[in-house]
Order: structure tokens, then sequence, then C-alpha cells
């Protein structure tokens, strides 16, 4: 495409580039420039693009887009925010599919994942299995054909070129997963949601926008993007949101739960119209994943009766509240709760189809908030009857120093051990676990991988699960007595 035909919109300041120039790519690595990209040099959180001009100057690019004049001679182009410019040239090389397709946007610390699944799974049922497209943090479904999600909101050349596969693909909506870290960087820039969603807000990612505040208020930017949107009024934060908002109590859509049991939940929904619905899922916080997904699909012009129905069949999101019977006939659940709120949402709704003890398995994360590791600590001692903390993706921390700080939140009084190697723990756990318990695995959901100081490695917790069904555990002690020892 012609330069220029992909420059409306992005706010040039000053450009030396030809308006003519061919453009084939754009890129914001300076590694993946191939004669002919167009290279953004953006900002990021440790390295800045403009250091790595020269680079794609040398690979061929055909001019570069930056916030600064570059010091070395190229054709280029100077813009205020270099990312918002690549969000908008990804968009316009692939046709800009965003305006093609009706748009919905989910946002907020837990239920994400399960509320755009959700919205997804209705308007496939309502409209037919490749009328829309999902953009995920677990799976990308485009034109039926499902891929594994890398990130929770794809990088931009990824994301637009998906949303342009899915027009071809004859889609006519999108649901997209839309995180803070997005929404700072700006990948969304060039759309305008329908509706947009935010589910809730609670600790997480302070390592990187340092206060509650400023979390809310990066998540708060996606209201403008959005024709319609709602949010929880049973949250704190989201409750302050200018829009209208849904609720378990006293909101403009609201959920009159019915029944919660092992089989599902069963709520009146009410909203522009109501309707009763029935969930083969679990738990207070699907329920409000649900309430979420129909205001949303409501909002889209959909019935809530024919929304509802469509929800009769939803399954649940792949590592979000997964059931595994266990040979010793307790049960186990895969969660991804990883912060102190989704673990005690987890905790109550394991609590909710347990017959016998509730054995939670947990740790947390390096590199990442560690203000939460004394909560969840705190959480999971108050709400499980055996604790057994382990490790989650220590990244370049230590395991045992991770261990230590959520130990400081710990009950002392409650039942609880340490045991670092989580697969380990893991196993522990089932084989302490006898007839109508119920084990939760939390923090690590869909995730395949382990990662620590000393790489990555494949790590399935449905396939240690299979491996204890198959043959057993090396820990078969039921009779666990609290306490891990200091570290």
């Amino acid at each position: 495409m012609r330069l220029d035909d992909i420059l409306c919109g992005v706010g040039v300041i000053r450009r030396t580039a030809p308006p003519d120039a061919d453009v084939k790519d754009v890129v914001n690595d300076s590694r993946k420039v191939t004669p002919g990209a167009l290279f953004c040099a953006c900002p990021g959180e440790r390295e800045n693009g403009a250091e790595y001009i020269k680079q794609a100057v040398s690979n061929g690019c055909a001019a570069v887009v930056c916030e600064k004049t570059p010091a070395i001679p190229c054709g280029y182009i100077t813009v205020d925010n270099a990312r918002r410019a690549y969000s908008k040239l990804c968009a316009a090389i692939n046709g800009s599919p965003q305006n093609k397709l009706k748009l919905a946007a989910v946002t907020g610390t837990n239920g994400k994942t399960t509320t755009t699944s959700m919205i997804f799974h209705i308007l496939s049922r309502i409209h037919g299995d490749k009328s829309a497209a999902l953009i995920g943090g677990v799976k990308n479904v485009v034109g039926g054909i499902s891929t594994k999600a890398i990130q929770t909101t794809p990088d931009p050349r990824e994301l637009y070129k998906m949303l342009a596969d899915a027009v071809n693909s004859g889609a006519g909506y999108g649901v997209i997963e839309a995180s803070s870290h997005a929404l700072d960087y700006e990948k969304l820039a060039p759309c305008t949601f329908e509706v947009g969603v935010m589910t809730n807000l609670t600790e997480d990612h302070l390592d990187y926008h340092g206060c509650m505040e400023n979390y809310f208020r990066t998540k708060c930017r996606l209201v403008g993007m959005c024709r319609r949107f709602v949010s929880n009024n049973d949250d704190v934060f989201t409750k302050r949101v200018n829009c209208p908002h849904f609720s378990l109590y006293d909101g403009d859509y609201t959920a009159k739960i019915i029944s919660l049991d092992k089989n599902g939940s069963v709520f009146e929904y009410r909203g522009e119209k109501n309707a009763v619905c029935r969930i083969p899922v679990t738990g207070r916080f699907n329920v409000y994943n649900a309430l979420a997904a129909l205001c949303a699909v409501e909002l889209m012009g959909e019935d809530a009766g024919d929304a509802a129905e469509a929800l009769s069949d939803f399954e649940g999101a792949p590592g979000r509240f997964e059931r595994y019977k266990l040979k010793n006939g307790a049960e186990a659940v895969i969660d991804y709760a990883h912060t102190p709120d989704a673990l005690e949402n987890a905790l109550s709704a394991a609590r909710s189809i347990c017959g016998g003890r509730l054995i939670c398995v947990f740790g947390c994360g390096g590199d990442r908030d560690r203000g939460k590791r004394r909560m969840m600590g705190a959480v999971s001692s108050a709400n499980a009857d055996l604790t057994v903390i382990t490790s989650d993706n220590s990244r370049s921390e230590r395991a045992e120093d991770i261990i230590k700080e959520i130990l400081h939140g710990v009950d002392k009084s409650s039942k609880y051990t340490v045991i670092q190697s989580r697969r380990d723990a893991i196993l522990y756990a089932l084989g302490a676990a006898g007839e109508n318990d119920v084990v939760l695995l939390a923090g690590k959901g869909h995730e395949d991988t382990e990662t620590d100081r000393y790489g990555t490695r494949p790590f399935s917790e449905a396939e240690i699960i299979k491996e204890f069904n198959d043959g057993g555990s090396a820990y078969g002690n039921n009779d666990v007595k609290g306490s891990g020892g200091a570290l």
C-alpha cells in the first residue's frame, strides 16, 4: 500500500518519507523488518524502539515512524504517540477491519476470559459458528478455527490481521479481552466498540501501575472508546464508572439467584427484558460473568431470552473452574485464580460443591505485584481446610523467597504445609484428599508451562491429575498436620 494511504488519522507532525513509498508490512521490532516494512519506533517498559532505527534502516525498512527526529539519515514520520500510531497503521494496512465488525470489549481484573467466552458463545449460537471472532487470553477463535493465545490482547500486528481474517470469513462480530497493559499501550486505539464491560477491579499489576487509582484510570480509558458501557455496581471501584451498572443486588441490570449447586447455576436475569438463565457452571462469580455477558449482548441488540437459552450449554472457559474426578472419590478443580479476590471466589465456589474437606494448592508469580502475596496466604488459610503453598512461575525470583512472603499472611493456627515443587505439591494434595473432598489448584489455569530462573518447561496440571488417576501418588497420607516449617 502507498504510505499516504495508511497515514490517514495517524496525526503526523513532520515527515520526510515519500508519500508513494510502497509499504508491505508494519512492525515494531527491528528484527522483523524486511524490505518495504514500515518500522514504528515505540517506547517500551525496558527499551525504546528509537534505539533500533539504525538496524531497521539497515534491514531495508520503507520508512520510520518515531516521536523524535532520528539521529541517522532516513525517511521518517514523526508523531506525538508512536504506540497509538503503530496500532492505527496496523489496522490500516489490514483494511481497517475493526470498522466492519460490531465489537464488544471486556476489561477488569477477574472474569474477562469467561465473560468474553460467554459473549462469543451467545453470538455464535444465535448467528452461526463463524459469525463472531474471539480474541482472548486463553484462545483466539477466527473463522471457526481456534488457536492458542500468547497475550491477553495481542500485539496490533497480529490483532488487526486476525480481525481482517474474521471479516474475510464472514464474521459480523468481534469480542476482545482488553487488558490494562493493552489500553496503556494503545493497542485498541483504532477501535470503536459497540459495547464495553468492566467486570471488577481488585489488586493486580501494581508492579506496573503503581497504585489502584492508576490501575483504575487505565481501565477507564476503555469507556470513551465505546458507544455503550456497563460496569459492576457491586465493586468499590467499578461502581464509580459513570454508566449503567449490573448487580446481584441493585443495578440497571440484575440477576436474582435461584440456585447454585454442583450441577450449575440458575438465576433470573432482569434487564431490558427478563429471562431465566441456566448455566452448567457453578459459583456466584460465574453468575456475575453471565450477567455481564447478557447485559453486553442485549446492548448489542440481542434478545435476552435467546441469549439466556444460548448459555444453557456453555461449559466454561479453559482453565476456569475446570473440574476433574479423582480415583479416590475426591474432585480436583483447576482455576486461574491468581489474585486475592479471585482466590476467595474460587474457594467459595469450591466449597459449594465440597462434601468433605477443601484443600487449596497455590503460589504467587515472580516479578509481579508483591503486595498480593501475603493477602493470598490469608485468604487461603481462612477459607480452606488445608493449604499447600508452592511455586507458581517464579521467573527471576527465588521460589522460596516468594513463599516466605505468602507465609506472612497465613494464619499459623490453620492447617498448611509448604512443598516448593508444584508437581509434588499437587500430587501431595491429590493423595491427601479423601472421598467428597475438593482440591483447588489455583493460579495457573489454562497455562501449560512453568517458568523459573532456569527457563520455561512444559507443565500441565491436567496431565498431573491424569498421572495421579492412572498410577497414584507417592503421597497418600490423609492426616496432614498444619505447619510447613520455616524457610
